[in-house]
């Protein structure tokens, strides 16, 4: 999640979440390893390097606590979450109902 906060910091939110969603779910690799992770920003074209040193830092890490009060006091409670207006979907198996949500009547 410190991830997150830098990428949006440096500017490569959305390939970063592509990039870790895809890790994740799609083609599930070790996490919990930086290699692993290093790897897989440097495929998807990230600044690995970059990235790895501002989740280090005290800002990023001070960013990610106020991003997570400010989702748990919404009702959030793991990813993905999405919000439309008030209506909270979560799990990537929702991602139909949000894109119906975001489509309107």
């Amino acid at each position: 999640m410190r991830g997150a906060v830098a990428a949006q910091a440096l500017g490569v939110f959305e390939p970063y979440v592509d990039a870790m969603f895809d890790q994740m779910w799609a083609e599930p690799k070790q996490l919990d390893d930086p290699a692993v992770i290093g790897a897989a920003l440097t495929a998807a074209g990230l600044p690995a390097a970059r990235l790895f040193e501002l989740v280090q830092t005290q800002p990023v890490k001070d960013q990610l606590l106020a991003n997570t009060t400010a989702a748990v006091e919404r009702g959030t409670f793991g990813a993905p979450t999405f919000f439309v207006g008030d209506a909270i979907y979560f799990g990537k198996d929702r991602l139909r109902d949000v894109e119906e949500a975001l489509a309107g009547p």
